[in-house]
């Protein structure tokens, strides 16, 4: 039995109890599934309980669509899918009609710019606006709770992926995070959290004892989900980070990079936790498909020691210095998320001195933020 229950398990544990009676909608995908590997959907209906719809985030409802998304029906039951990344990102009220409660369940990764969370907190307003409950069986955070690494947002782009006004890596679970949008973005939901029973903040994924399941086509292992907030903040510039390939986020490059000169330039950085292998890659899909691509592909050396965005950076100093204007470093504003930083980055300034500007606003979320956290 897994050392950590999930809000899902513990649901299952109450017999639905919260939930008989009401009519539901379902936010969701196919990583909601209990410590058996049990998906929500199959455990809601044998429990007989009554689904009018069900909303799906990034990726689709099986997580499988790496583009945008139409809605469909679901073929086992004749529920409409209705896709919140495709035409629509938020549900329309007619998609609500009928609902008593809304209920979340969806797996994140603990960094800012993961879309999943976002569309939580669309669906919260979508829901506060139709006077519905909404409901999130919380998870989780697979890289730890008790470690914030990265700039605040500077502003809302009101992009999915640059929504939240946290550090890039938030420590928070979905519920907490949940707690914090309805406060901090004046949402006014009628929120709920059924929170996870036995997780700590100091826990990795893999000291919980639950399975692992792939949250995004990209995302297969949790080595990709702890380097995905140093190589994800690099992926809107002239690089690839390893879409296309078989170990996305642990290699990255670019046709116009040198990975012998790279790797020997990020390896005499001296980045903790990090070495630099240099490789040569061709992807079969997303950026730079089919075109022989340079670069490195990373080892993990010691994850705890490891702070991802302090790496991101100084990943980003290396490739200006040697890619010149071939790295377009502006492009990383909305992940990264401090248009300061983003133009250190471009004055080549230290490392240590671009981190530590953005400490202070760190310092007033990890005050605020504590009125959101459910444990310890």
């Amino acid at each position: 039995m897994p050392r950590v229950l999930t809000g899902l398990d513990i649901l299952v544990a109450e017999d639905f109890g919260p939930l008989r009676g009401r009519r539901l909608g379902l936010v969701t995908n196919h990583t909601a599934i209990d410590g058996q590997r049990r998906h929500i959907l199959d455990l809601f209906l044998d429990a007989g309980l009554d689904l009018a719809a069900l909303f799906s985030p990034e990726h689709g409802f099986a997580g499988q669509v790496d583009e945008r998304v139409e809605s469909a029906t679901h073929e086992g039951t004749g529920l409409s899918i209705h896709s919140l990344y495709g035409e629509r990102e938020t549900p329309a009220p007619e998609m609500l009609a009928g609902t008593d409660l809304l209920v979340f369940d969806l797996a994140d990764i603990g960094v800012r710019f993961y879309t999943y969370t976002t569309t939580m907190a669309l669906c919260m307003s979508a829901a506060a606006q139709s006077g519905i409950p909404f409901l999130v069986l919380d998870r989780p955070n697979p890289v730890r709770g008790d470690v914030v690494d990265g700039p605040v947002l500077d502003e809302p782009f009101r992009l999915l992926s640059s929504w939240h006004e946290v550090p890039l890596r938030h420590g928070l679970t979905v519920g907490e995070l949940a707690l914090w949008s309805n406060a901090e973005y004046n949402i006014g939901a009628d929120l709920d959290v059924l929170g996870c029973w036995g997780w700590t903040r100091d826990m990795w994924f893999d000291d919980t004892g639950l399975p692992w399941l792939n949250p995004s086509p990209n995302m297969r292992n949790l080595r990709e989900a702890i380097l995905y907030p140093a190589i994800g903040t690099l992926e809107a510039c002239k690089l690839s980070v390893g879409r296309g390939t078989d170990t996305p986020f642990e290699v990255f490059g670019a046709p116009w990079i040198d990975d012998l000169a790279l790797a020997e330039a990020l390896n005499a950085a001296g980045i903790a936790a990090l070495r630099f292998v240099p490789v040569r890659f061709t992807p079969t899909s997303s950026k730079f498909a089919g075109e022989d691509c340079g670069g490195c592909y990373i080892m993990l050396e010691d994850r705890a020691a490891l702070r991802p965005v302090d790496a991101a950076i100084e990943i980003a100093r290396q490739l200006k210095i040697l890619g010149g204007d071939e790295f377009d470093h502006t492009a990383m504003h909305h992940l990264l998320g401090s248009r300061a930083a983003v133009e250190a980055i471009g004055n080549l300034e230290a490392t240590e001195d671009i981190v530590a500007a953005w400490q202070p606003g760190v310092e007033a979320y990890l005050q605020r933020r504590e009125a959101y956290l459910l444990y310890e």
